[in-house]
């Protein structure tokens, strides 16, 4: 068992995870962790990924570009539009 210190942070608390700890657990920088008070303490668990995250860049990439497609016909003014 190892002891932290809680400091402030802004307006919350918050204490650092031993390397240890944060190894033997598989913590990363970035990880979400779920913290949930418990009787004499609180239970610290790891959530496991939703699944793959994605850049914008890597989604926008995956679309045709619009100079690929010719401009739509519309066939003309169908009623009393102005055109």
């Amino acid at each position: 068992m190892q002891q932290v210190h809680v400091t402030k942070w802004g307006n919350s608390l918050g204490f650092r995870i031993p390397r240890g700890i944060a190894e033997g657990m598989r913590i990363q920088a970035g990880d979400a962790l779920e913290l949930t008070p418990a009787e004499g303490g609180l239970l610290l668990k790891k959530v496991e990924s939703q699944g793959k995250r994605y850049a914008l860049a890597d989604i926008l990439d995956s679309f045709a570009c619009a100079a690929e497609y010719s401009e739509p016909d519309f066939d003309g003014p169908q009623g009393e539009e102005v055109w």
